[in-house]
């Protein structure tokens, strides 16, 4: 069945009633409002539902929406400006995300460097040749949609989101950036390679359309490094695309006007399918589980001061002197889930260390040069002082617990892995901070055409008894555990509802864009709104993730945290980031607060079972 076959089968993203979704954001504001607090909210609500209120007025403005549109009334009409291309803050660190992946089966202990440049190494290059035609191998299968229909329980999931990851760039534009329009499949027949700051078009295939083997893209890297020595270097471009929104689309302006050379390359760079990056720092980056992957997270997060990676690009491919890999991509065409799953499919073959070749006759790569002028180093050096900013300000690492993992959780805990771990991140920082936070689940909306995200709300008043019993000596265990299945049950039942489209956060959202000049209501002024929707746990999932080491994003706030985890069958990681000016937030901190929460949900477990049980469970 062809990958997209199905679209046409899936149903609209709903507009829920008000009454639902006023009633599920009340329940949602409970555990963070005072009792005057939810007494006043409630008044609003009930003046913002009366017959003719403002409320009816904007849902039917809504409505007229949902109808003019033609697969989504939020993606078709605000979804990735309001959600990204509005926001103007730097893709590095605040949006784009990344992940570490395992070490190839092929790994050596011992790294020889290549005879063109000693700065990079043999099987650096071989890796990252392999890597880059296990992905064309997956685009020329996705191009021809024999990638299988991902099902649920439910039904078909929307597909969409797989055609807006290759051949996809992030255009800055002043106030609101755009995508660059690629049609699907993408015409492209050419990768990007990012070395020493130099990129380069590498096509993939021979002049008579045959795709290269991996020994043919090992020559096509090689010969890009050797040309270093040949070429005039241009300036470090590429930081640009690090820097705050607007700047770079100053200077990217400025770029285009002052010699239509650098429209060429820029175009080259944006219509790629994607970029692969050999890194040439003088030391690899270490990747020590003993202190969670601190500076492999952190070059995972913002490189080494954000060279050698253009962050407009939806995917870049990273290889270190030592063969590691790092994925790291733009947000705003596809969530972070595709590109996992696809990484997950392409790792998964070892490296040929002997690959073969054509010998087929193979134009060079291209070197991409720039003209710059005293303008644009400025603009180079407000990029670079913008990166050492944030990256010094990123506290990231990655928080591996293998005590137990999700079979545990199901077997035992008889419970979601997801819905454990929420309860386990929320218990986490209630007994770092003391209070509970807002918290952002990232709940999928794929059953729906062009379906993408909805909020799930993790915080309810049941979590915030669970936690609070939790951290009291007086209570049984019995206790603790009917209040944390009572808080899952909940979670749970969000969790369904959004993605049923009926969280509470798309509606609010969609129901405050209809708003017109002069108009407003109280319920969405009052401080209790904003600081519900103020998500100073940003969490989300993906899978067992065997094949990754960890992945992460940044903190939504600079008091608050960033965290995607892998919820392995023995081994639990989580990816942690917060800010280092804010004095009550820490990753390593945060991380042992993480082990004890998991650790105590274990012991209440574990103290309501028979003696004989526990004794079979510890050996799980």
């Amino acid at each position: 069945m062809a990958t997209l076959s199905l679209q046409h089968t899936l149903p609209k993203l709903p507009v829920p009633t008000l009454q639902e979704t006023i009633q599920k954001y009340l329940r949602s504001i409970e555990p963070l409002a005072s009792s005057q607090e939810l007494e006043r909210n409630k008044a609003l609500a009930k003046d913002f539902l009366k017959p003719g209120g403002l409320g009816e007025t904007l849902q039917q403005r809504l409505l007229d929406v949902e109808r003019a549109s033609a697969d989504n009334w939020l993606d078709d009409t605000w979804w990735i400006s309001k959600a990204y291309h509005e926001w103007r803050e730097p893709l590095l660190v605040n949006s784009n995300w990344y992940i570490l992946m395992r070490n190839d089966s092929s790994h050596p202990t011992e790294f020889q460097p290549t005879a063109e440049n000693p700065a990079y190494t043999t099987f650096q290059v071989k890796r990252a040749a392999h890597v880059a035609q296990q992905l064309l191998d997956y685009i020329e299968r996705l191009f021809s949609q024999q990638i299988p229909i991902e099902q649920t329980k439910t039904g078909p999931l929307c597909m969409h989101q797989y055609t807006q990851l290759f051949g996809v760039t992030r255009i800055p534009q002043h106030g609101c950036d755009r995508l660059a329009y690629v049609p699907f499949p993408s015409p492209s027949k050419y990768i990007v390679l990012i070395i020493d700051d130099q990129l380069f078009k590498v096509n993939v295939y021979t002049s008579d359309n045959k795709r290269f083997l991996d020994g043919d893209m090992e020559r096509q890297f090689l010969n890009a490094i050797k040309q270093l020595k040949e070429i005039k270097a241009s300036a470090p471009i590429g930081l640009l695309t690090c820097d705050h929104r607007d700047a770079w689309a100053v200077a990217r302006e400025h770029l285009v006007v002052l010699d239509p050379k650098n429209r060429e390359s820029l175009q080259v760079i944006e219509d790629a399918l994607f970029c692969v990056t050999l890194d040439s720092a003088a030391e690899a980056t270490k990747a020590d589980r003993k202190n969670d992957f601190e500076e492999w997270a952190k070059f995972g997060m913002h490189g080494h001061g954000g060279h050698n990676r253009w962050c407009d690009k939806s995917l870049n491919l990273i290889f270190e002197r030592d063969g590691k890999f790092v994925c790291h991509g733009e947000h705003s065409p596809c969530d972070a889930l595709i590109p996992a799953l696809i990484m997950d499919y392409v790792v998964r073959k070892p490296t040929d260390l002997n690959a073969p070749c054509t010998n087929a006759t193979i134009e060079s790569p291209h070197h991409l040069s720039f003209v710059t002028d005293a303008k644009t180093q400025e603009h180079i050096k407000a990029a670079s002082l913008t990166i050492e900013k944030l990256s010094k300000n990123s506290d990231c690492g990655i928080v591996h617990f293998d005590e137990y993992g999700s079979d545990y959780i199901k077997k035992v805990a008889k419970a979601s892995p997801d819905a454990y771990l929420q309860m386990a991140l929320q218990l986490a920082y209630y007994k770092q901070i003391g209070e509970p936070a807002a918290t952002y689940e990232t709940g999928s909306t794929r059953q729906f055409r062009h379906g993408r995200t909805e909020t799930t709300r993790t915080l309810s008043s049941d979590s915030l008894a669970f936690c609070k019993a939790m951290e009291d000596s007086s209570v049984k265990a019995e206790e603790k555990v009917k209040l944390l299945r009572k808080a899952i049950a909940a979670h749970q039942q969000y969790q369904k509802d959004a993605a049923n489209g009926k969280g509470c956060d798309r509606h609010l959202l969609g129901l405050r864009l209809c708003l017109q000049a002069g108009e407003t209501h109280g319920l969405f002024q009052e401080p209790i709104f904003a600081k519900s929707s103020s998500f100073l746990l940003s969490t989300s999932g993906l899978f067992a993730g065997d094949n990754f080491v960890g992945t992460g994003f940044g903190a939504m706030y600079p008091n608050g945290y960033g965290c995607n985890y892998l919820a392995g069958g023995k081994t639990l990681k989580f990816g942690v980031e917060c800010k280092n000016e804010c004095p009550t937030t820490g990753t390593r901190a945060f991380g042992g607060f993480l082990r004890q929460a998991l650790r105590d949900m274990r012991t209440a477990i574990e103290q309501i079972l028979p003696e004989d049980q526990r004794k079979a469970i510890a050996k799980l």
